[in-house]
C-alpha cells in the first residue's frame, strides 16, 4: 500500500479484496471479512474505486451496494451504488421545553402528530397552501420524468415520513431537554431519478457493457453527469424541504399543546436544526485529488461540523462533532446499523421481547413492525466506540415517543 494511505487505529481493519482494499471501522473481531469481500469484489473489478472502500461501523447488506459505505472514484459516477431514496437523511432540533413540561402530554402528542404528518405508504389527503408555495416547485428539472401523474405525486408525499426505518422521535438529553428528531428521504422521486439515469447510462457512446453490467457507470465531465448532478442537486433539495415542512409541523403540534410555548417561533428553530443526508454523490477533495465520493448509509462530517446517528427505536442517539478523518473521506456511520434481515427479525423476536424493549417509549404496539425493534439493530454503542477516531460525542439522545414509517 502507498505510504500516503497507511493508517493504524485499533478499530480499523483493511481487508483485502484482490488488488483493491476495503477499508473498515469496527470494534475488534467483529469484522465478517468473507461477506465484506463478496460484497465488493464485483464493484472492485472494475477499477472505478480510488484509493479505496471505506466501510463504517453500521455496514450491512444494501440494494446496489453495502449500506454503510463510501466509495471515491476519478472518473465515473455510480448512480447505483446510493441506491433509490437519493437525499434521504436526518434532521434534528433541540427545543426550549424540558421533559417534565411534555412527559405527561406525550400520549395525546403522538396521536396529533400521525394526524399531521402521514407514515408508511400514507400521503397527505390535502396539500397546504405552504407546500404548494416551497420554493422547490418552481426549480427545473434536467431529466424529463415529471409528468403531471409525478408531479401530482411528489406534492402528496412532500412532508411525509415514508415507511421501512424512517422515522419521528421526542427525545430527551442528558440535561432533561427535549429534542426532535426525524428520518426521511426523496420518496418516489429519488427512486424514478436514479432509475432514468441507469438507463441513459447504457446510452453513452464508447460504454465497457461488461464493466456497466458489474456497476452501472456514467462518465464524469460529461452532459449526462453534469445533468445528474445538477438533478441529484434538486432531489436532496427536495428531501431536505420535506424534512423541514415536518419539522414546522411538529413545532406548531406542540406550540398547539403547551400554551407556554405559543409564542415560540418554528422559523427560529428551524434556522438551529442540525440536517444531513446520507444518499448521494458529492465531488470533494481527499489525498490531493479531486474525487467524486458517493455515500450510501453514511454522512460526511468535516472537522467541527454537527451531524446526527441514530439508534434504533427503544435506543439512545447522537448528536456528534466530525473529527475530519481524511483516511475515513471525512465520513462516519448514519445509524446503528441492522443486525437482522426483516425476515429474520419477525422469525427470531417474539412479540414479548419487542413490548419488554420499547416499555419506556411511547409508540404503537403493533407486531407488524418486529422489523425495527431494537434487537433487530447492532448495538448503538458498540457502533460509537468503533467510530470514535471519526466523531465526537456532543449529546446523548433518549427517545420519549417514537413514530415509525409504518
Amino acid at each position: 500500500m502507498d505510504k500516503q494511505f497507511r493508517y493504524h487505529e485499533k478499530c480499523v481493519h483493511d481487508l483485502a479484496v484482490d488488488t483493491s482494499l476495503v477499508r473498515l471501522w469496527d470494534v475488534e473481531g467483529a469484522v465478517n471479512g468473507e461477506m465484506i469481500r463478496a460484497a465488493f469484489r464485483p464493484l472492485l473489478a472494475t477499477g472505478f474505486v480510488w484509493p479505496y472502500v471505506a466501510l463504517m461501523p453500521d455496514y450491512h447488506p444494501g440494494e446496489g451496494s453495502m449500506i454503510g459505505s463510501v466509495i471515491p472514484t476519478r472518473d465515473v459516477l455510480l448512480p447505483s451504488v446510493i441506491g433509490g431514496d437519493l437525499g434521504c437523511g436526518m434532521v434534528a432540533v433541540r427545543l426550549p421545553v424540558h421533559v417534565d413540561q411534555i412527559i405527561s402530554e406525550l400520549p395525546s402528542i403522538e396521536m396529533v402528530l400521525r394526524a399531521n404528518i402521514p407514515v408508511g405508504t400514507a400521503h397527505n389527503p390535502l396539500v397546504t397552501a405552504r407546500v404548494e408555495q416551497n420554493p422547490i416547485w418552481q426549480r427545473e428539472v434536467r431529466a424529463p420524468i415529471l409528468a403531471n401523474r409525478l408531479r401530482r405525486k411528489m406534492l402528496r408525499q412532500f412532508a411525509s415520513l415514508g415507511g421501512g426505518n424512517h422515522f419521528l422521535e421526542i427525545q430527551r438529553d442528558q440535561a432533561g431537554r427535549v429534542w426532535v428528531m426525524l428520518h426521511s428521504g426523496s420518496r418516489y422521486l429519488g427512486v424514478t431519478m436514479r432509475d432514468y439515469y441507469v438507463e441513459q447510462g447504457k446510452k453513452q457512446e464508447g460504454i465497457d457493457r461488461r464493466l456497466f453490467a458489474k456497476a452501472p457507470y456514467l462518465q464524469a465531465r460529461s452532459q449526462l453527469a453534469d445533468d445528474y448532478l445538477a438533478d441529484l442537486r434538486l432531489v436532496l433539495d427536495f428531501a431536505r424541504e420535506s424534512r423541514k415542512e415536518m419539522m414546522i409541523r411538529v413545532l406548531e403540534v406542540l406550540s398547539a399543546v403547551f400554551p407556554h410555548t405559543q409564542g415560540m417561533s418554528w422559523q427560529e428553530l428551524i434556522g438551529t436544526a442540525y440536517d444531513i443526508a446520507h444518499n448521494y454523490v458529492g465531488e470533494e477533495e481527499h489525498f490531493g485529488e479531486r474525487l467524486f465520493v458517493h455515500r450510501k448509509g453514511a454522512i460526511c462530517l468535516t472537522k467541527g461540523q454537527v451531524g446526527l446517528i441514530p439508534g434504533s427505536m427503544g435506543t439512545c442517539s447522537y448528536v456528534v462533532e466530525g473529527r475530519g478523518n481524511s483516511f475515513g473521506f471525512n465520513s462516519c456511520s448514519h445509524g446503528a446499523g441492522r443486525l437482522m434481515s426483516r425476515a429474520e427479525a419477525f422469525r427470531v423476536i417474539t412479540d414479548k421481547d419487542f413490548t419488554q424493549s420499547m416499555e419506556d417509549v411511547i409508540h404503537a404496539h403493533d407486531p407488524g413492525m418486529k422489523d425495527e425493534a431494537p434487537a433487530a439493530y447492532k448495538d448503538i454503542h458498540r457502533v460509537m466506540r468503533a467510530q470514535r477516531g471519526l466523531v465526537r460525542v456532543l449529546h446523548e439522545l433518549n427517545p420519549l415517543l417514537s413514530v415509525k414509517g409504518r
